[in-house]
């Protein structure tokens, strides 16, 4: 395919059993293109539908895996959601194929706040290298130095008692 960048959805859908899906859809406008390359296109859309499912999945477990555990080590769990929503924006960046508002569909798949997917894309931002995020830490304490001064819906209640 040429040098274009092309915008996708990733749209919830039913398949014929009537189990929801979800399915990566580009604009139609794309096949009155003169170059268009139907089967091309087809592949790339199916790659890309594949590496965001992959994201969804994995964002899904370690959400998973954010709720069950107790404190300790959580704040590594919040540096790889971000590492990972990082790696998926990295990787798409050459390709001709983009998601358009990436964090709007994270927030529609894996039922996570925006603002916490921006929390944690921040943290990773901010902190490249896992060994660079302290264990003794809570990733509230890392939101703080980066917001100035939050403080977790918790901690205000437990101030406030």
């Amino acid at each position: 395919m040429k040098d274009i960048k092309i915008a996708v959805q990733v749209r919830k859908v039913k398949d014929p059993a009537g189990k929801e899906a979800l399915k990566a859809t580009m604009p139609i406008r794309l096949i009155f293109e003169n170059d268009f390359d139907a089967k091309g296109l087809k592949e790339e859309l199916n790659k890309f539908e594949d590496k965001y499912l992959k994201l969804v999945d994995i964002l899904t477990s370690i959400l998973k895996l954010i709720k069950s555990r107790e404190r300790k080590g959580k704040v590594l769990l919040y540096w790889i959601l971000g590492d990972e929503i990082h790696h998926f924006t990295e990787e798409n960046k050459a390709g001709a194929l983009f998601l358009e508002n990436l964090t709007a569909h994270l927030v529609r798949d894996t039922g996570v706040s925006e603002k916490m997917l921006n929390r944690c894309k921040k943290f990773r931002v901010r902190y490249p290298e896992i060994f660079h995020v302290d264990l003794a830490r809570s990733f509230d304490s890392y939101v703080a130095t980066f917001e100035g001064g939050y403080v977790s819906a918790r901690r205000k209640r437990q101030n406030s008692e």
